[in-house]
């Protein structure tokens, strides 16, 4: 999700640049230089189509395919110019390395392949064309020196590519690194309150939409503060760990989701069960946290146990984060003053 952010913002400013820059240099360029009418009209035109891309881009929602109809807009209003000024020859012509750079920062590896084959046939096709068509620059470059300004173009892109994909592979990597990072607690290894939060929303906008059943499990360990106190936070630090591998094995993995809530507390989202399933994966929770044996030394150790608050709810009885958390919250601590070690479900 970070790295789309950035994908997007990039495809978004990278529109803007090119229309702006488009725009200015076919108002500036005839006031400094001698130029033909024909470049002008070219410029109005694609001062209007990579407008309405950029319109269309920020407006959008973002996907997958709007960096590939920004690098094909680039492509239909740079080709046509780059043939009637020189062909390889023109100056516009060294723009074409840039395209795969840009590539491979909005999108992957195939796309900047296919991207850069295109870019070298258009290129030979470009090369080959000359004398074809029109040269409004009119020119006169040798024919020795087209050669090796192809070479180089066809070499620059292909070299472009390369770096292009490695560059994004390392982003990718740090990208992915950060992002769970983001999402995850460094002491128990499963999801931190933001994250199971925005979890927890989507799936009640999922239930809502569909009116299905949801749960959460508010699971807090029992006597947490008196095992600090009486052997040590490492110890605690221990209990945490076990607790949350615990929640791990007793969730249905492509389903629902645990995370810890702060604390002691630990939160579970149980998607698409109805109460009597939710209450089968609480007790199985509660009893793998009960036979879960914590070593203290080479000699002693000790079981911990959870209590844990059941509330289950259909889409259309849903309102709020909130309200929900704080029902399974309230039979949470029913529970507590119940003995401990059980599960309570609050009322439907």
């Amino acid at each position: 999700m970070f790295i789309e952010k950035i994908r997007h913002v990039i495809i978004v400013k990278t529109a803007f640049l090119n229309f702006a820059l488009t725009l200015s240099a076919t108002i500036i360029r005839p006031l400094i230089v001698e130029q033909s009418i024909v470049f002008t009209y070219m410029g109005i035109f694609n001062s209007f189509v990579l407008g309405c891309v950029f319109l269309f881009v920020k407006k959008a929602q973002p996907k997958d395919w709007q960096a590939m109809l920004l690098v094909a807009s680039v492509m239909l209003v740079l080709l046509p110019i780059v043939l009637v000024s020189g062909g390889n020859n023109s100056h516009f012509s060294y723009l074409f390395p840039i395209i795969p750079i840009f590539v491979s920062l909005v999108s992957n590896a195939k796309y900047t392949w296919i991207t850069t084959l295109i870019i070298v046939v258009c290129l030979l096709a470009i090369y080959f064309s000359s004398g074809l068509l029109p040269d409004y620059t009119y020119e006169n470059v040798p024919q020795n020196k087209t050669i090796a300004r192809t070479i180089w173009l066809t070499f620059s892109v292909l070299f472009a590519c390369k770096f292009g994909i490695e560059f994004n592979r390392i982003i990718s990597t740090l990208g992915n690194k950060l992002s769970e990072q983001a999402e995850i607690d460094v002491l128990t290894g499963i999801h931190n309150r933001r994250s199971i939060m925005l979890f927890l929303q989507h799936a009640m906008d999922e239930a809502k939409l569909k009116n299905t059943h949801l749960s959460v499990l508010m699971i807090d360990l029992d006597h947490f503060k008196q095992i600090n106190d009486n052997y040590g936070h490492l110890v605690g630090d221990q209990c945490l760990r076990a607790a949350a591998q615990c929640l791990k094995q007793g969730i249905r993995q492509h389903t629902d989701q645990a995370g810890r809530y702060g604390g002691e507390e630990f939160i579970v989202v149980i998607k698409d069960a109805n109460e009597q399933k939710a209450f089968e994966i609480a007790q199985q929770i509660l009893l793998e946290i009960a036979q879960t044996s914590i070593e203290i030394d080479t000699i002693n150790s000790i079981n911990v146990t959870a209590t844990i608050g059941l509330c289950t709810r259909s889409g259309d009885n849903l309102t709020s984060i909130e309200h929900f958390i704080e029902l399974a919250d309230k039979v949470l601590y029913l529970g507590k003053e119940s003995g401990r070690n059980c599960v309570i479900k609050a009322a439907m």
